[in-house]
């Protein structure tokens, strides 16, 4: 059976062996200012799709499912990556385990506060892995502060255990 998976990063990157380093990985709320983030993929496939084109799409979509749009050079584009991996198997492989494919992508992709997205990877046209995060409306720690009352200071009991 074939697996998926995806992780978020602030950078990540796919060396020549076919790992991900990743940086500030495993975050699901971002903002109030988005910057460059990184999306990791993992496909997992049986043994016996050895030597196959395994096709894939990555997309980031909003809280209605729509595929979110961003400005690039040629103007708006749309936050969807299509494509394909060959899995090839290893020399002297035994075929006892899965074969393996792992890909980086970094973005910047300046999105709405306060709102949830979705990064979600298909593979063969099955939805095999998606992740979800929150772009917050304001920045970490920061609280909007509702009511203030001064208390008095006799109402303060301190215990000197010392």
């Amino acid at each position: 059976m074939t697996r998926a998976s995806i992780i978020l990063a602030d950078f990540a990157e796919t060396d020549a062996s076919g790992k991900v380093h990743m940086l500030g990985a495993g975050w699901s709320i971002t903002g109030p200012n988005t910057g460059p983030q990184a999306v990791a993929g993992f496909i997992q496939v049986p043994a016996a799709q050895s030597g196959s084109l395994i096709q894939f799409v990555l997309r980031l979509t909003d809280r209605s499912g729509e595929v979110v749009e961003a400005p690039g050079p040629a103007g708006m584009q749309r936050m969807e990556v299509t494509g394909q991996v060959e899995m090839r198997a290893p020399e002297g492989w035994d075929g006892a385990t899965d074969l393996n494919a792992a890909f980086a992508m970094n973005v910047v992709v300046p999105l709405p506060q306060g709102q949830p997205y979705t990064w979600s990877l298909e593979v063969d046209g099955k939805d095999l892995a998606s992740t979800t995060f929150y772009v917050r409306s304001n920045a970490p720690g920061s609280a909007e502060i509702v009511s203030s009352q001064k208390l008095p200071a006799d109402d303060v009991e301190l215990d000197d255990r010392s």
